[in-house]
């Protein structure tokens, strides 16, 4: 066990992070990978739970302050990897993972590992479950990292949602059948109830949020349709009653223009009364992916949707969510991109603010040289700032690189300065009145309210929802109204962008019928 303290910046980071409220490193294993970040003591820390490449599980609490506890379980002959974690109600934290031995198939976990920890992460008990219980079946161990979610029930057990394995022999040799199923345990991991069938929700992918519906006893599921997504499966919102039973669902393929959605994903914050965040990987192609923030309401009715820069490089975020809702007018968003994710030189960190309306704020790239940068699920404190596990590298993969890094970085939005890639923050823009284009949805001709004089060679751009460049034109007249035909559009949500001396000026998305 280790323990640090507020630590001045790297020098790989200092250029890209001079925003931050501070960056503390993290001691560990050369390589180790995070699949939750979880707010625990009311907002005062957050806890992040993975594994490390050896296969050992690994949890760190870092308070707001910055100091950071780390803990790596290992358990000799044995693979472990932590998937989830709640605070219980006495303060404990109990983490759910996977292990086997090392020799085991990935897609084939055999025991299910519960292990309950203080404050200060000694055990306080630990419990292994295996496949010859009858409650028990093979746990699936998927390539994303999500196999299992949980929560505290309002009677204080905590309930597992993980995702299960059937092998079947097929002429083509071994292939896995994917259900989902519920466990409920007490305070010292020993089983509750579990429901006596798992759901076969038609090749379920992986859970990545379990929440409690605003105004019932049910439970929300965000689910990751298809064994690995792509473009099968139930990827959606799912809802399950008190007896476990699924009483509605509410897909989410093929919305806001993308071929397919591989990834679902919420930080389970309500607002509005019955309102949530929903972030989804959508692949335009085989290949070029972006991320897409969308608005799900408690009856699954799906509102507006926000695709989120950069808009001509792939995107991918973290295992879990990659959004972190601090108010209203606050929600980071995180995420990663490159023109060729894995095996590219370089990789930059996309640091996105929208409101709860997904209106886009602005976005700051972090960003140095040829180094590979990735995040780990987000997680809010309860002072406005936000906590993600970063991880740098100068692209080699083997231990002793001299260029790995790993930190945990807290943003607070008062105490940055976004660089407005995106949209400038301008007090005056912001107050402009009909700063909004109009009329919106627009049939024939759409205004596009700038509010100021523009410099020579401003350019007006139009980018549909896949990010395609529809227009890009020089604007050659002075004024405060841009007025465009726009009758040759198809029909749909589009962005448009006015651009002048190098910054954008206006922005914002209008509707065409």
């Amino acid at each position: 066990m280790k323990k640090h303290f507020l630590a001045i910046l790297f020098a790989l980071v200092s250029c890209g992070l001079s925003a931050q409220e501070w960056n503390v490193p993290v001691e560990g294993e050369w390589f180790f990978e995070l699949r939750d970040v979880v707010t625990v003591d009311k907002g005062d820390c957050v806890l992040g739970i993975g594994c490390t490449r050896t296969e050992d599980g690994y949890v760190a609490r870092v308070t707001k302050e910055g100091d950071c506890l780390c803990k790596e379980v290992h358990l000799p002959g044995m693979m472990l990897d932590y998937f989830t974690a709640v605070q219980l109600d006495n303060g404990n934290y109990m983490v759910f993972g996977v292990c086997d031995d090392s020799l085991c198939d990935y897609n084939f976990q055999k025991y299910l590992r519960v292990d309950v920890f203080d404050s200060q992460l000694e055990f306080v008990s630990s419990r292994v479950y295996d496949v010859d219980d009858d409650m028990f079946d093979y746990f699936s161990y998927p390539r994303d990292g999500n196999c299992m979610r949980s929560i505290v029930t309002k009677a204080g057990t905590a309930v597992l949602a993980a995702r299960l394995s059937f092998p079947e022999e097929t002429f083509y040799g071994i292939n896995y059948r994917n259900a989902m199923r519920f466990y409920e345990f007490d305070n010292q991991g020993d089983t509750v109830r579990t429901v006596d069938n798992p759901f076969e929700l038609a090749d379920v992918g992986t859970i990545k949020e379990i929440t409690y519906e605003p105004h019932s006893d049910n439970l929300m599921l965000v689910v990751q349709g298809g064994n690995y997504g792509y473009d099968y499966g139930t990827c959606g919102v799912f809802v399950a009653d008190t007896g476990f039973n699924i009483v509605a669902h509410q897909s989410m393929l093929h919305l806001g223009g993308a071929e397919y959605i591989a990834d679902n994903a919420s930080d389970g914050m309500w607002f509005d009364g019955d309102r949530l965040i929903v972030d989804g990987k959508q692949y335009i192609g085989s290949f070029f992916t972006y991320h897409t923030l969308y608005i799900v309401d408690s009856a699954l009715n799906v509102y507006a949707d926000l695709r989120l820069p950069p808009y001509d490089t792939c995107t991918e975020a973290s295992y879990g969510t990659n959004t972190a809702y601090i108010n209203d007018s606050t929600v980071f968003v995180f995420s990663f991109s490159g023109n060729n994710l894995y095996f590219g030189n370089e990789m930059q960190v996309n640091v996105t603010l929208v409101d709860k309306h997904l209106n886009l704020l602005g976005r700051k790239v972090i960003k140095r040289d040829n180094v590979i940068h990735y995040v780990s699920p987000p997680a809010a404190f309860n002072d406005g700032g936000c906590a993600v596990f970063m991880y740098s590298s100068n692209g080699l993969h083997y231990p002793g690189d001299p260029f790995r890094k790993f930190n945990v970085v807290k943003f607070r939005r008062e105490d940055i300065e976004i660089t407005w890639d995106v949209v400038q923050e301008q007090e005056a823009i912001q107050k402009q009145a009909h700063a909004s284009a109009y009329p919106n949805p627009a049939k024939g001709t759409v205004n596009i309210p700038i509010g100021q004089n523009l410099l020579e060679g401003a350019r007006f751009k139009i980018f549909d929802v896949r990010g395609v460049k529809c227009f890009d034109h020089e604007i050659d007249r002075q004024g405060n109204l841009i007025t465009l035909d726009v009758s040759n559009l198809e029909t749909g949500m589009y962005v448009y962008q006015v651009v002048s001396g190098g910054n954008a000026v206006t922005q914002g998305k209008f509707m065409k019928e």
